[in-house]
C-alpha cells in the first residue's frame, strides 16, 4: 500500500522542479545598454544618452565601422537617472537591461557639481554591475558616445571593456570600475578617481599642433607619449572617441584632471601599474631618447609620518625594464653604461612623480592612499576621526624613491653603428 501511495505521491513532487520561471524573459525581448551617458539638461536635471546593442547587426557584422553600426543611440532630458529609464521604455519595444553595460560617463560640467548621487544610486540598484567604468568626458558624454564606432571589433560592448582595460599595458588611464569609485568616494583616507574620455577633432594629419600638449609644463622642448588629455592626441582614425588621462575627485566631486603621463605615475603609486612603453631621455644626447619596455617589479611601499602637524609622505617604488631601441646609437648595453642609463630612468621618473604629487595637494585629493598607511598607526576610529586626513593632505611633503633595474637588451647585446661610404653613422 505504501508503495502505491509513494508511486502516485513523487510524480505529482517532481513536477514542482518541472515549472519555469514565472517572471523569466527571453533574450530578444530585452534592450541591451552598453554605454550610459549624463550631460546636464537644457529643460531639465539631466540629458541622459543610452547606448544600446543591436544583437542581429552584431552577430552578422553588418555596418562595418559606420557611425551606429551594432548600436542605437537615444537622448532624452529626465529629473532623474530611473526616470529617465522609463521614459525610455515608453518609446523602443524591448525592454532596457543594464545588466551588460561597461561604462557611464559624466561631462566634466556635471561632474564639477558633483556626482555621487547618481552613483549611490547605481551601486543601489541591482541592474548595474560593479564591474562597469566610472568615466569624465572633457565636453559632452553624448559627444563621446556617439562617436564609439569600433572598426576592429564588431561587438561594442567588447570595445568598451578592451579600450578601458588599456591601463594594463599604457599605463595611461586606472582602474576606475564603479565599485572602486564608490568606495573611495566614501573612504576617509583616500580620494576617488576616473578615467578622461574625449573626442578627437583631427581629420587630417597636417592639422596636428601641440598647443593642447602639456609639455610645456614639464620643462620639455617637444611632448612625449602621455603629455595629452583625451581627445588632444595627435592622430587620425575612423574612431573619434579616446581615453587618456584621470580626473581627480574631493567627494563626490571633479576638483582636477590629469594627462596621460600623470595617470601613469598615480599608477605607479597606487600599485596598479603593469607594464608599459616609456621614452627617457638619453643620459649622454639629451636630445635623443631611449625607448624602455618598463614593468612593475614589486607593489609599491607607502609611509607616512607626522612632523609638526604636517604629513610627510614617503614611496619606494621598485621597476625593471628591458631596453628596446636607443636612438643615440651609445652603446648602453655595457656594464659601465647600464648603471648610468638607470640612474637617468630612475631621475626622470622621481621628478615627474614629484610633480604629479605636488598638483594633488591644493585639490585635497590623496590619489595614492597615504592616508590609508597613516590610518593603520590609529586603533580607535575616533582618534583616525580627529585626523582629518583630507583637510590636513594640502600641508603634505614628499619623498619619492624609484628603483629601476634593467634587466635585459631586447634582442641586441651591444649597439653597432650603421656603415656607410662616410665611416660610422649613429643615425
Amino acid at each position: 500500500m505504501n508503495r502505491k501511495i509513494l508511486f502516485f505521491i513523487l510524480p505529482v513532487f517532481l513536477t514542482f522542479f518541472l515549472t519555469a520561471c514565472f517572471d523569466s524573459k527571453e533574450v530578444d525581448e530585452k534592450a541591451y545598454v552598453v554605454a550610459l551617458g549624463f550631460d546636464k539638461g537644457e529643460n531639465n536635471f539631466l540629458k541622459m544618452t543610452l547606448q544600446i546593442a543591436i544583437p542581429s547587426k552584431i552577430a552578422s557584422g553588418e555596418g562595418g565601422g559606420e557611425p551606429g553600426a551594432g548600436t542605437a543611440i537615444t537622448t532624452v532630458e529626465t529629473p532623474t537617472l530611473y526616470a529617465g529609464l522609463n521614459m525610455i521604455n515608453t518609446y523602443i519595444s524591448k525592454e532596457i537591461d543594464l545588466s551588460h553595460c561597461k561604462v557611464v560617463v559624466f561631462s566634466k560640467e556635471l561632474a564639477q557639481e558633483g556626482i555621487h548621487k547618481y552613483i549611490h544610486a547605481m551601486v543601489r540598484g541591482r541592474e548595474f554591475r560593479g564591474s562597469m567604468y566610472v568615466a569624465v568626458a572633457l565636453e559632452s558624454a553624448e559627444e563621446y558616445i556617439q562617436n564609439v564606432t569600433p572598426t576592429l571589433e564588431a561587438n561594442p560592448a567588447k570595445y568598451f571593456e578592451m579600450n578601458f582595460n588599456s591601463y594594463q599595458y599604457t599605463g595611461f588611464t586606472g582602474d576606475t570600475k564603479l565599485t572602486n569609485f564608490y568606495l573611495l568616494e566614501e573612504c576617509s583616507c583616500r580620494q576617488a578617481y576616473a578615467t578622461l574620455v574625449g573626442v578627437n577633432k583631427y581629420e587630417k594629419s597636417h592639422e596636428f599642433d601641440n598647443n593642447n600638449s602639456t609639455y610645456k609644463e614639464r620643462g620639455r622642448d617637444r611632448p612625449l607619449e602621455g603629455d595629452f588629455y583625451a581627445g588632444q592626441i595627435p592622430k587620425v582614425y575612423d574612431i573619434k572617441a579616446e581615453v587618456m588621462g584621470i580626473a581627480a575627485f574631493d567627494g563626490g566631486k571633479m576638483v582636477g584632471q590629469f594627462d596621460g603621463q600623470d595617470a601613469l605615475y598615480h599608477s605607479m603609486l597606487y600599485g596598479t601599474y603593469q607594464s608599459s612603453h616609456i621614452s627617457v631621455p638619453d643620459p649622454k644626447q639629451p636630445e635623443n631618447f631611449i625607448l624602455l619596455d618598463v614593468k612593475q617589479s614589486r607593489k609599491p611601499s607607502h609611509h607616512v609620518e607626522m612632523v609638526n602637524n604636517a604629513p610627510v609622505n614617503s614611496a619606494e617604488i621598485k621597476l625593471e625594464a628591458d631596453i628596446l631601441s636607443i636612438q643615440s646609437g651609445i652603446n648602453y648595453e655595457s656594464k659601465e653604461n647600464i648603471p648610468i642609463l638607470e640612474k637617468t630612468a630612475e631621475d626622470f621618473l622621481e621628478k615627474g612623480i614629484l610633480k604629479f604629487l605636488e598638483k594633488t595637494r591644493p585639490m585635497h585629493a590623496d590619489l595614492c592612499g597615504f592616508g590609508r598607511d597613516l590610518k593603520m598607526k590609529y586603533l580607535l576610529w575616533e582618534d583616525w576621526g580627529k585626523v582629518q586626513w583630507l583637510k590636513k593632505y594640502a600641508q603634505s611633503k614628499f619623498n619619492v624613491k624609484v628603483e629601476l633595474k634593467i634587466r635585459r637588451p631586447g634582442l641586441m647585446v651591444k649597439t653597432a653603428p650603421a656603415k656607410s661610404s662616410e665611416g660610422d653613422v649613429m643615425d
